[in-house]
């Protein structure tokens, strides 16, 4: 390994009076991420960091996107209220008026301790971002925050209310997207210097010029929000109805036979581990999400469980027997089948070798 000398070393100092974030890569807190916001879900925290303890990376920018009902705003206000827990503080920018009190009660948040902005415009979003994240760097408070916008895909551009205002016609061709990725392009420096985490949720649509149906769907907004951000989630969902063989699976009277939905998480971006990765998640309309959730599949895949036939056992040899038996025993997971699991994932969901 090369030792720099002293003499070297000097080249460096006018750099590094002009720039004072400017440091060798082993030292820069700007670089390196060391804290993860737990998600609430082991197999969303896997893969999105490559651990089942880990979470969505702290100081970087976090998109979940999605069509209607996939659960974006219910997994954002758990990870709210996760980092409340942890004596952080959420602030929530509301574009959809679509903020309500008591479903943010419902998933753990105080919101006697919640800040509330609602804004219109990607410009007044970005402007009010900017001057607050400027704010938390001067008052020395980084790591305090963790930010939400719910959502970007209903940001207008100011372009778009003038407008409307005037009683023009006229689409706006571009202005937004292109206002949006200049949001993004600010935010991305400015999160991690204040070492707080932005998260966003979108929408998602079918591109109807294409031929055939992807596997990647297209966000509101341009691309501004998937070069940008350093994770993107992207969800799906199926309806499930009640297993009339699992009686623990809880259920609204009024829900038609429908106890809840699995939800596909796919990370179609993602900077810390490989992206692609994917993995499914059950949300039960009554009880929610449950952190243990998914599991089964991803043990399974990385031979830290062995199925056969409708029986599982230990890659030990020891059996657990039937998965009803023992799917809500939480000292067989956490003793017998997360450890494995986890130093599997540890050397899987790895950049190089």
């Amino acid at each position: 390994m090369t030792t720099i000398d002293k003499d070297t070393l000097k080249i460096f100092d006018k750099l590094d009076k002009l720039n004072p974030e400017s440091k060798f890569l082993s030292e820069s807190a700007l670089s390196s991420v060391t804290e993860w916001h737990d998600t609430g879900c082991m197999v969303l925290n896997a893969i999105v960091s490559g651990s089942l303890h880990g979470g969505l990376p702290k100081g970087r920018i976090v998109g979940f996107a999605g069509p209607s009902q996939t659960g974006k705003t219910y997994i954002t206000n758990k990870i709210l209220a996760k980092a409340q827990s942890e004596g952080m503080i959420p602030v929530i920018f509301d574009t959809e008026m679509a903020v309500d009190e008591t479903a943010c009660t419902g998933v753990g948040l105080d919101t006697t301790q919640v800040k509330y902005v609602p804004v219109q415009t990607v410009e007044e979003c970005r402007n009010q971002l900017v001057a607050f994240l400027d704010s938390v760097v001067e008052a020395k408070a980084q790591g305090k925050f963790i930010i939400c916008i719910d959502s970007l895909g209903n940001l207008a551009s100011q372009k778009e209310i003038d407008d409307v205002e005037k009683g023009k016609t006229a689409m706006d061709m571009g202005t937004r997207a292109k206002g949006l990725k200049s949001m993004m392009r600010t935010l991305t420096f400015k999160a991690a210097q204040a070492n707080t985490t932005i998260l966003f949720v979108n929408h998602t649509y079918d591109d109807p010029a294409a031929m055939f149906p992807t596997l990647v769907k297209q966000q509101s907004g341009g691309k501004g929000p998937v070069y940008l951000s350093s994770v993107l989630v992207q969800l799906a969902k199926r309806d499930e109805k009640q297993d009339k063989n699992n009686e623990d699976d809880e259920m609204l009277p009024d829900a038609n036979k429908y106890s809840g939905v699995t939800l596909r998480a796919l990370t179609i971006k993602n900077r810390f581990v490989p992206p692609f990765l994917e993995a499914e998640m059950y949300l039960n309309f009554k009880s929610g999400l449950d952190k243990y959730s998914g599991l089964r599949e991803m043990a399974i895949n990385h031979g830290a469980l062995i199925q056969t036939g409708s029986t599982y056992s230990l890659p030990d040899g020891s059996k657990l027997g039937y998965f009803k038996n023992w799917c809500k025993n939480t000292e067989i997971w956490d003793e017998k089948i997360l450890p494995t699991l986890e130093e599997k994932l540890n050397a899987a969901f790895r950049y190089g070798s």
